[in-house]
């Protein structure tokens, strides 16, 4: 394997696409589809070792072990003190422990890490919804512990996404006809977008969450990685709300009636459009230049040396910096407690106290809305988990249990909701941050939650002192390593005559259909706020019209081998006859006595049924 560790896509290739010896073959995900199978669309050369030392996969190291390796739970990786035998002794509980804490120290610095990053990203996905950070925060720690403990995905991290959150905000902006504000509707639609992924999961649908049509997952990542790139421009932007509205904005009404349908474009609510920008023109250039350098640290310090982990270091560099040079200086760029805090201050509140003015249940108008909001919400938290699933198995070369991903991801929305979270699902560039730290175990993301919901209740006065410019270059480091480029130049490719494409590489000679699916989606997730509705539904007809293909495929296949086998038989029994061989041959023989055997059991009948029913 070679050490690319920021690849250009996300990888999953088949075997005609793989022209360099050190590239990594990829198990296939039993789509029938020319897309994945044949064409392909992941770069060829991207290898996901990601500069890992060669004990960070062993399984890696045995021969044909690839992409069968099997996904640990989060009991397997605290079974140190269990496995082979109890430890008994005090002396075996020290030993044990410290050796388990040293094997999985990678473990440990990817979940400060993602929990450091994923901070000021969960409250811009609050802001998005018009919802506090807090409701973020909470869904963001919860939904981390529930998956792990119940099951779910290794590696995959959940937390409050984006375009949800472009959803609620049509929820929280509507004056209902019930009396009460849209936004005390957000706990039952979270409850209830979370029971339908556990009956989705029970439905079988978790076949369709691990294998989404290829099409779609390429166009929605570059999606997300378009829309990450102007969330970040959010950090570098006066924060919209005071302190009073951050701790108590679970009061604020909303104001626009509930008949009117608005358009919110997703790229420009990503984007912050309205707020200003920090001043003056100095802290700007400043927060740039801090930006570039924590993005350089992130880029190319594995290259140079994988003892120290790149995005802890480019963390503890911009501090340094910040706080060493700028600020003696008089230049002061936001930090995390500038964007509202890390803090939450009631993490154990649920919606059953008094802060919270639940509307009843007994109307129908209140059944409506949570109906529609929470069906809609369902779509897109599945067609997010899905698009995040498909790229860690890619990333870590195994299938990830879908049933069991569904189910968790429905827990814990359900129980985010009761203490007041707007909900979670997969999310791609946390998940590409956790494998790009070395974090893909179920353990990696049970301490992602852990860490944050200390880092919440009693560690954010030293948290609210990092640098957003720190985690603004991680994340544009993660858009680099997770957009599909290949993919992009193929979308060129396609105007070419077919003498001339049939010339090109595989990965880009790609079926213009597939690619005018990827455009297509690609540009609806950046303009259409509500756009992942369409990818759920464009996502279960194209899994079905596969699966009804692959079957009609498998049943034509059977019925030629049948013709084939009788013909073969023919072929035998004429050469049989033609060569002064008995006609009885042994299976005439077999469905002779088949049929004596049928014969005299009908006179047995006969004979019963005239001692029962003599004739007359």
């Amino acid at each position: 394997m070679s050490n690319h560790d920021y690849p250009g896509d996300i990888s999953a290739i088949s075997e005609s696409m793989d022209n360099h010896d050190d590239a990594v073959q990829y198990s296939s995900h039993k789509q029938v589809d020319d897309w994945e199978a044949n064409k392909g669309y992941y770069d060829d050369d991207a290898n996901y070792n990601h500069g890992r030392p060669a004990s960070a996969h062993p399984d890696d190291q045995e021969e044909g072990d690839e992409g069968d390796r099997g996904v640990d739970s989060l009991c397997a990786d605290l079974s140190c003190l269990c496995l082979p035998t109890c430890a008994r002794r005090p002396a075996d509980v020290c030993t044990r422990s410290g050796g388990w804490m040293l094997a999985n120290a990678d473990q440990f610095i990817s979940s400060i890490i993602v929990a450091i990053t994923l901070i000021p990203e969960s409250i811009s996905y609050a802001l998005i919804a018009g919802l506090p950070p807090s409701a973020a925060l909470q869904s963001s720690w919860i939904a981390n512990i529930v998956t792990s403990v119940v099951g779910g995905r290794p590696g995959m991290i959940t937390s409050a996404s984006g375009l949800a959150g472009l959803l609620l905000w049509r929820l929280v902006n509507t004056a209902t006809v019930v009396d009460q504000p849209g936004i005390m509707f957000v706990p039952y639609v979270v409850i209830f977008a979370g029971v339908l992924q556990c009956l989705a999961a029970f439905l079988g649908f978790g076949r369709l969450v691990s294998a989404f049509p290829a099409p779609v997952v390429v166009g929605m990542v570059n999606a997300m990685a378009l829309l990450l790139i102007a969330l970040q421009c959010r950090y570098a932007k006066e924060f919209p709300l005071t302190q009073e509205e951050v701790d108590n904005g679970w009061a604020v009404e909303g104001t626009a009636p509930a008949a009117e349908v608005s358009w919110n474009v997703a790229l420009f609510a990503y984007f912050g459009e309205g707020y200003e920008w920090i001043s003056p023109g100095l802290d700007l250039g400043i927060y740039a230049a801090e930006v570039a350098a924590a993005f350089v640290i992130s880029m190319y310090l594995p290259k140079l040396t994988t003892f120290l982990p790149a995005t802890l270091v480019s963390v503890l560099v911009i501090v340094a910096v910040e706080f060493g040079l700028a600020r003696q200086f008089g230049v002061e760029t936001p930090l995390i407690g500038d964007y509202g805090g890390a803090q939450v201050v009631t993490p154990w509140s649920t919606i059953f106290s008094s802060e919270y003015t639940l509307p009843s249940l007994a109307s129908w108008e209140s059944w409506k809305l949570i109906l529609g909001y929470g069906s809609a919400l369902f779509a897109t938290q599945f067609s997010e988990t899905a698009i995040s699933l498909n790229v860690v198995d890619r990333l870590d070369e195994s299938q990830g249990p879908g049933f069991l991903v569904l189910i968790g991801q429905g827990l814990a929305n359900v129980v985010s909701a009761i203490f007041g979270g707007m909900g979670g699902s997969g999310v791609v560039s946390m998940s590409v941050l956790a494998d790009r730290t070395f974090g893909t175990t179920c353990l990696s993301t049970f301490l992602t939650g852990l860490v944050l919901f200390v880092f919440v209740t009693w560690g954010y006065p030293v948290i609210n002192y990092i640098p957003l410019s720190a985690v603004s270059g991680i994340s544009i480091a993660m858009v680099c390593s997770f957009i599909q480029w290949r993919s992009m130049v193929a979308t060129f490719t396609t105007c070419l005559p077919n003498s001339k494409r049939d010339q090109l590489p595989p990965q880009y000679n790609i079926a213009r259909l597939d690619v005018l699916v990827m455009l297509l989606v690609t540009a609806a997730c950046l303009i259409v706020d509500i756009a992942t509705l369409g990818m759920f539904v464009l996502g279960v007809v194209i899994f079905a019209y596969t699966a009804a293909r692959a079957r009609f495929a498998r049943g034509e296949e059977e019925a030629q081998e049948d013709e084939e086998v009788v013909e073969a038989d023919n072929e035998q029994f004429g050469d049989e006859e033609r060569q002064g061989f008995p006609v009885e041959h042994e299976r005439y023989e077999d469905v002779t006595m088949r049929d004596n055997n049928d014969r005299q059991d009908c006179q047995v009948m006969q004979l019963a049924e005239e001692q029962i029913f003599p004739v007359q």
